[in-house]
């Protein structure tokens, strides 16, 4: 092979593995800032993050010592928190809304519902999949059952 040849597979390689690297990177930093956001939330609240999941626009986290969730989801232009007492939660549950379309059962919004013991206060509807906002499901389904099961072990 001539000198000609190897580099311009070597360029090649490089044009054709940089979009993945640079996505890599990108999607690495963007995890790094959540839990940058789920600390910090933590900290003012004298918490500290014991469990924790980065999926998509949203982070979860949860001191299982002290009893607190956080949850954070990312807008287009700020970040939307929302900081339990699991203390004071009784009941921990999935609230999925489906419709139907020519008899296909379709996902609307996935959320957890988190009951509290006060019914004065108004139950905390945790959001993890609008159609609406997101158009595909990207492991949301399976996310929000073991957060489930990870609540529910928390309360108990």
């Amino acid at each position: 092979m001539d000198l000609g040849t190897i580099l311009t597979g070597m360029v090649c390689v490089v044009i054709c593995a940089s979009p993945f690297v640079l996505i890599g990177i990108g999607r690495k930093k963007k995890e790094k800032q959540f839990l940058t956001v789920l600390k910090n939330i933590a900290k003012k609240h004298e918490s500290e993050i014991t469990q924790y999941e980065i999926c998509g626009s949203y982070a979860i986290g949860v001191d299982e010592t002290k009893k607190t969730l956080i949850f954070v989801e990312k807008t287009e232009d700020a970040y939307k928190e929302q900081f339990v007492d699991l203390n004071s939660v009784i009941d921990c549950k999935t609230a999925n809304v489906y419709r139907s379309i020519k008899g296909n059962k379709i996902i609307q919004r996935l959320a957890l519902q988190l009951s509290f013991a006060d019914r004065l206060k108004h139950e905390v509807v945790l959001e993890f999949y609008n159609a609406d906002v997101n158009y595909q499901l990207n492991g949301e389904f399976e996310t929000i059952e073991r957060w489930n099961k990870t609540i529910n072990n928390v309360l108990n």
